[in-house]
């Protein structure tokens, strides 16, 4: 076995499994890539190191350069947070890191976790630091939580705003994000001789999906396409296929009401990652996952596969059998174990599945 002298040549090169026990029955192969495997636990450390990298150069939205002993800020749903942490540690930089307040429930394990690699890390705002309480109560429950991203994107940009040392890297916008985890596709591509006949995952920057999708097109693969859209969370994204998905999408329009609600008419010409995604023509079908699906899915990877994983790994396991269902023998399916199940413990709904 080779020896590294340093843990970041440890991020990628995850090896990729086939499910037995969970996919008994199926025609086609179910793969699945074991990102878990990074060493801050999760497939965000492809992406943090990508755009930290990227930030060294200058490669930011506005050209700022991150220099020796300066700090990186972003928001964060969890994954992204610990990721950066982990990367900039390694680094030598300073980091500044909101996770969203709607994901602490529980015990603030996220926080925990990001805050043992020693950034700066605490809540995002409110919305309701940008917006009247009588205007975000009036608000649908999906313009509430895209309230919330908006809200820490702009603690984030006021954060480097004011301090010539700070640099925001932006994981919504960034392309270095999706350019990061095209190394997902070109290893998947390689670990199954091309044969590659579906692949998707969970739609969250939608960095994964869009990356790894590129890349297997340059590698000359024309696997259909899945994007992974949890109820009740981002249920902006229309179940449509892409020919009807031209112009703007539900998602877009929402973005600019609530930027303009919030006076931040600085995003009002950028396109999100899932934008770029979507006018690309990803993925071919979206399908919906119900929490209690995707928390089933999770705990029977635990004990069947010994895959020690959350709930997004299960609602992808669970959205591949099902393609894998309308599929040929033989034909294989990919999908992500996107991060480990202890970032998770204590938070509603997963503490269900803690036994």
């Amino acid at each position: 076995m080779k020896r590294t002298d340093n843990i970041l040549s440890l991020i990628g090169k995850t090896p990729l499994l086939k499910l037995n026990k969970v996919a008994a029955g199926v025609p086609a192969n179910v793969f699945v890539k074991l990102e878990l495997l990074n060493p801050s636990g999760s497939y965000k450390d492809r992406m943090a190191l990508s755009m930290v990298e990227a930030a060294e150069k200058g490669l930011t939205w506005n050209g700022k350069r991150l220099l020796p002993g300066g700090t990186v800020c972003d928001a964060s749903a969890g994954n992204t947070a610990p990721a950066l942490a982990f990367v900039c540690a390694v680094k030598g930089y300073k980091a500044k890191l909101g996770i969203y307040k709607p994901v602490l429930t529980g015990g603030g394990t996220r926080l925990k976790i990001t805050g043992a690699y020693g950034p700066e890390v605490s809540e995002c705002p409110p919305p309701t630091n940008y917006l009247s309480q009588d205007v975000f109560d009036k608000l649908s429950h999906e313009e509430k939580d895209l309230s919330w991203v908006i809200a820490g994107k702009t603690y984030m940009y006021e954060l480097e705003r004011d301090n010539p040392e700070v640099v925001w890297v932006d994981q919504i916008y960034n392309k270095y994000n999706y350019l990061g985890q095209k190394s997902i596709g070109h290893e998947i591509y390689e670990q199954l001789d091309g044969k590659v006949d579906a692949w998707g995952c969970a739609v969250g920057s939608g960095g994964t999906l869009l990356g790894a999708g590129l890349a297997l097109k340059d590698e000359g693969a024309k696997p259909i396409t899945f994007g992974v859209v949890p109820h009740g969370s981002e249920s902006y994204i229309t179940l449509k296929k892409p020919e009807s998905r031209k112009g703007e999408f539900e998602a877009s329009k929402m973005r600019k009401t609530l930027v303009e609600l919030m006076g931040l008419n600085k995003w009002l010409t950028e396109k999100s990652i899932v934008e770029e995604m979507i006018h690309m023509g990803y993925p071919d079908e979206f399908f919906m996952q119900s929490a209690e699906e995707a928390r089933d899915m999770a705990n029977r990877l635990c004990r069947e596969e010994g895959i020690y994983c959350g709930m997004s790994s299960g609602a992808n396991v669970a959205v591949a059998l099902k393609v894998a269902r309308t599929l040929k023998k033989g034909q294989n399916v990919v999908t992500v174990i996107v991060d480990r199940r202890d970032r998770y413990l204590g938070e509603y709904p997963n503490d269900v599945f803690v036994v």
